[in-house]
């Protein structure tokens, strides 16, 4: 540059705008060989919109790394200094660029550094446009072979997994509880006894209550009484019992309500205890054994539900009375689907639409792209000033 403005051949702004446009069919090229070796190894996404946006992405981002490379060089006096620099930026621009440390989890003191970071943008938009849109499934069934099993050898392992996934006795199959992001189910919160009462009615199997608008909405009113008294805590179905079974009980009244929708409900329900204990409607502390509770849990469960109600809409109850937005999937017959869009939404590329009861990532192109067009933009415009106005002699 030094030897080029002396010769006063042309301005040193003539030489830094040919510069930029001798810059740009090599990062053409680079992004061409780039994608040629790598994409279809790797087994990257085929349609023609996410082809594109792979090759758009990586050419802005070439010409960008190149430029940041060529900003350190011209502002800085020695190549020590520039090298010292660009190795600094890229260590912290990996580091806070939202991957290694998701900005859920970042400190709010560093969190500029990740709106600011050049990385962060290139990387957002490659990965949405590779995984937004996609499903990828866990097959638990083969992972776990004894998952189904009920041999005494697999009765622990299957215990367990009652205990994380909630198991149907009637269907034979484990379902995943899964909740919105953000709501984490953990101790005895809201999230936490809403999970276990699902179970409950999960393990119960088909209702055998009137199935009439009333009788929904006094099934709620019990479901919003137990959670509110925290009586979907561990151990949950002696708690279940204790809490509905006799008059003096916490949610009696609401119990009452809901089994009287029910011919001779009241005695159904008592036939639910039948072998195990004699009901009177009276006694105020039924305990059985833990596998006894369970089943009488079951039953009762069984006679209060609504037939044909479905679980849909018990979780919808959920949503209305606490905003716990949860969904059910059957984790060994048909996989654990996980969307792409949920991993986006961990690392916060991605927003969850609760009306539409869906994940989002639509920041690709307006958001990523254009933050890349913005770095380039700025860091060619300051090239080309100290181009024109600094001057480093010994060059």
């Amino acid at each position: 540059l030094y030897r080029e403005a002396v010769s006063g051949t042309y301005s040193r702004f003539s030489y830094g705008l040919g510069q930029l446009l001798a810059d740009i069919p090599f990062h053409a090229a680079n992004t061409v060989i780039m994608y040629a070796i790598i994409y279809y190894l790797v087994g990257f996404r085929t349609g023609a919109e996410h082809v594109g946006f792979f090759i758009f992405m990586l050419f802005l981002a070439n010409w960008s790394v190149m430029s940041m490379g060529q900003l350190y060089a011209l502002c800085t006096p020695n190549e020590e200094t520039a090298n010292g620099l660009a190795g600094l930026s890229v260590i912290l621009s990996v580091c806070l660029m939202g991957f290694l440390v998701s900005s859920s989890v970042m400190p709010e003191g560093w969190l500029w550094a990740y709106n600011a970071n050049l990385f962060r943008y290139i990387l957002q938009g490659l990965v949405t446009n590779e995984i937004s849109g996609q499903a990828y499934k866990i097959d638990v069934g083969a992972l776990i072979p004894e998952i189904n099993k009920t041999s005494d050898d697999t009765g622990r392992r299957q215990n367990s997994l009652d205990n994380v996934f909630g198991t149907s006795t009637n269907s034979g199959s484990t379902k995943a509880i899964t909740f919105m992001p953000g709501t984490i189910p953990e101790g005895d919160n809201a999230a936490a006894q809403a999970a276990r009462l699902v179970g409950l009615i999960l393990n119960a199997g088909d209702g055998e209550n009137a199935n009439t608008p009333q009788s929904h909405d006094d099934f709620n009113n019990l479901v919003q009484c137990l959670m509110d008294n925290e009586c979907m805590i561990e151990p949950v179905s002696t708690n279940f019992i204790q809490c509905t079974a006799t008059p003096v009980s916490v949610c009696a009244h609401e119990f009452d309500a809901t089994i009287n929708h029910r011919e001779n409900g009241g005695k159904e329900v008592a036939g639910c205890f039948y072998g195990h204990h004699q009901f009177d409607g009276v006694a105020s502390n039924l305990s059985f054994t833990d596998e006894t509770d369970r089943e009488i849990a079951s039953c009762m469960t069984r006679k209060l539900l609504p037939v044909d109600s479905g679980i849909h809409r018990i979780i919808q109850g959920f949503k209305d009375l606490y905003n716990i937005v949860m969904w059910i999937q059957d984790i060994v017959e048909n996989g654990l689907d996980i969307p792409g869009d949920a991993i986006l939404f961990y690392f916060g590329w991605s927003e969850f639409d609760v009306d539409g009861f869906e994940f989002r990532a639509p920041w690709k192109w307006h958001y990523c792209v254009t933050a890349v067009a913005i770095f380039l933009s700025a860091m060619e415009a300051i090239k080309l000033l100290a181009v024109q106005f600094i001057v480093w002699t010994k060059r």
